[in-house]
Parts: structure tokens; C-alpha cells; sequence
């Protein structure tokens, strides 16, 4: 006779090896099957294969010039995976397909671990059949590269609390947040610190976990941090006088309130079509009730 199953778990949860493999599988079985798709892939891969080409694996390169809309990490681990597997689509996408398989095994180690495994397996499943998640993973650029670096961090982080408030050793958490954070940001910038930083702030405030800003800001965490995200930028910036300003300054807020590059609309323009959407929303189904009658769809009719 059988054991029981553990309570939580049922008799068609999968072992987490045979789970996990099938979900690498799945988030990458046809990273090869197309070519690289312009503009996005085909710059990011392209600057790879230029820095492997030139041996310039500090800086990035684009049509021989220095190329620095974003740092490096995806270039430096698509460079790796051009060595190991040569100059191909299914190279220059092992990296994103990486980061994607590495944050669902992170969600699947977490739910695990404070729910059951059948809850883990129903999160794993459910985030690696996610469209966008599932094409991220097969695609060329940086985005699922930091949405995984995020994301691993806010699940280590919320892990080095969680184990503190309960009296286990959370140090060694607390440092893989901080390096997972250095990370991000060396994937895309500041947005690999200030989403995370923001989730667990906000997570911390409203579960009133006083002591967990205390293991997220511990001295030797933000040290860790530090060692891995500034000494890319410190170089840069001594070899390309006005790197920071360009980096830091321009490509995170300037560009976004100016009307180029992808900016075309004004600011303000998604607040009247917020309103307007939300209008047709309402008024949608009264619509054709106002035409089948041969009445006006008034503000009174739609509210009725």
C-alpha cells in the first residue's frame, strides 16, 4: 500500500526535478526555430557579436562606436554563449530563456516552501504558460533578463524575512537579494533596484514586518550590492567623461519627457483615453439597446 500523500500535495504533483525540467523545455524548444527579429534583437545580438568580434568585452559596441542605451550584463552573457555555441538565434536567446527559467524555478522553491507543492506546481505552471512571460523567454533583449533578476530578488528578499521573523539563519538571503539587485541593475539599470526595493518596502509597510527593513538594508548586503552593481558604471565613467550624465541622467528620465523616441504623444495623452475608454466601457452595452428602440444613448440611459 502506498503512503499518503503529504497534505497539500496530490498524487499528480511532479517531483520538482522532473517539473523543472519540463518547464526549461517548454520556455525554450523554439528559441531556434526563427530568425532574430529587427530592431530589437538583431541590435542586442548584434552588440554582442561586435564585442566578441573587437575583444572590447567592457565596452559595448555598435557599428564600432560605444553603445551605451543599456549596461552590459545581456551582452556579456550572450558573448559567453556565443563562444560555447556559436554566433546563432538560439545563442542570442539562451540568456533571456535563462533568466525565465530561473525566476519560475525561484517562484517554485518559494510557493513550495510556505505553501505545498501542489501550489507550487499550479504557480509554475501558470507563469510559464503566461504569453508574454512564455515570448520573453525566447526573445533577444534585456526585459526578461531583469523581470527574472527582479523578480528572483524580491522572492530572495521576502525569503530573508520571512526566515528571520521565524529564527532562522537569513544572512546568506539577505546577501543573494542584494547580489540578485546589483545584478538587475547591471542588466538595465535602475529599475533592477527600484522595483524590487519598491515591492518589499511596500510588502514590509503593509504586513507592518518592521525588522525586515533591518535584513534587507544589513551593512554586508548593501556592501554586496555595491561590489557588484557600481564598479561597471565607476569604469565608464573614468574612461567616458559624462557617461553618468548620459546614462543616468538622459536615458532614464530625459528621454521620457521629450517627444522623441517612442514618445511621440504628449504626457497627458493616456489620461483622456483612460477616460474615454472607461466611458465605452459603461455605455457599451446600453448602446445597442438604444438602437434597437430608435432612442439617443444618453448619460441617464447608459446609467441605467
Amino acid at each position: 500500500m502506498s503512503a499518503p500523500a503529504k497534505q497539500g500535495a496530490s498524487v499528480w504533483t511532479p517531483s520538482a526535478g522532473w517539473l523543472l525540467l519540463a518547464a526549461g523545455i517548454w520556455l525554450g524548444w523554439l528559441a531556434w526555430a526563427r530568425p532574430l527579429t529587427l530592431p530589437d534583437e538583431g541590435r542586442y545580438a548584434g552588440v554582442a557579436w561586435e564585442m566578441l568580434r573587437s575583444g572590447s568585452h567592457a565596452v559595448p559596441l555598435l557599428d564600432g562606436m560605444p553603445y551605451f542605451h543599456k549596461p552590459p550584463l545581456y551582452y556579456w552573457m550572450a558573448e559567453l554563449c556565443f563562444q560555447l555555441f556559436g554566433v546563432n538565434e538560439w545563442a542570442a536567446r539562451l540568456p533571456s530563456w535563462l533568466a525565465a527559467w530561473a525566476a519560475l524555478a525561484a517562484l517554485y522553491g518559494f510557493v513550495r516552501r510556505y505553501r505545498d507543492a501542489t501550489t507550487a506546481t499550479i504557480a509554475a505552471v501558470i507563469l510559464g504558460t503566461m504569453p508574454f512571460y512564455y515570448g520573453g523567454a525566447q526573445f533577444a533583449n534585456t526585459d526578461m533578463l531583469v523581470a527574472g533578476l527582479v523578480s528572483m530578488c524580491v522572492l530572495a528578499g521576502a525569503d530573508a524575512v520571512l526566515r528571520a521573523q521565524a529564527g532562522r539563519p537569513y544572512r546568506a538571503m539577505s546577501l543573494a537579494a542584494a547580489a540578485l539587485a546589483g545584478l538587475a541593475v547591471l542588466a538595465k539599470g535602475l529599475i533592477g533596484l527600484v522595483l524590487p526595493g519598491a515591492a518589499l518596502c511596500l510588502w514590509l509597510l503593509l504586513t507592518r514586518r518592521w525588522r525586515g527593513y533591518a535584513v534587507l538594508l544589513w551593512p554586508p548586503a548593501l556592501a554586496v550590492f555595491a561590489l557588484v552593481a557600481v564598479p561597471w558604471f565607476w569604469v565608464m565613467q573614468q574612461r567616458f567623461p559624462g557617461f553618468f550624465h548620459y546614462f543616468f541622467v538622459y536615458q532614464h528620465f530625459e528621454r521620457f519627457a521629450q517627444s522623441g523616441f517612442n514618445n511621440v504623444q504628449p504626457f497627458w495623452f493616456y489620461l483622456p483615453v483612460i477616460v474615454a475608454w472607461r466611458c465605452r466601457g459603461r455605455c457599451g452595452a446600453a448602446a445597442p439597446c438604444a438602437r434597437r428602440s430608435g432612442r439617443p444613448a444618453t448619460r441617464a440611459g447608459c446609467a441605467a
